[in-house]
């Protein structure tokens, strides 16, 4: 005995209406989420010093001893930098 096949015809605007409200949610979701990452970016730039000597962009924490290690380590590196190119100008 063979079963009837069901029917698989498709209503053209029942289509259409679920297609849009899939369309709708997917456009909310982008949006949300581009709001979500320009929030975030901001604050995380209006947290930032970028006045800090030759460091690079850094957001997290750092303890008062580790920056006057690093503020040091940049002078240090300046200092030598300087001898170097006072010393290549004393070989010319």
């Amino acid at each position: 005995m063979t079963e009837a096949k069901p029917d698989l015809t498709i209503d053209p605007e029942a289509y259409r209406k679920a297609q849009n409200r899939r369309n709708i949610w997917l456009a909310w979701a982008l949006v949300a989420f581009v709001v979500i990452v320009g929030v975030s970016t901001a604050i995380r730039i209006q947290q930032t010093d970028f006045g800090g000597g030759d460091r690079i962009y850094f957001s997290g924490y750092m303890d008062e001893a580790a920056k006057e290690k690093s503020d040091r380590d940049a002078a240090e590196r300046a200092e030598a930098a300087a001898a170097a190119a006072a010393q290549e100008d004393g070989d010319e």
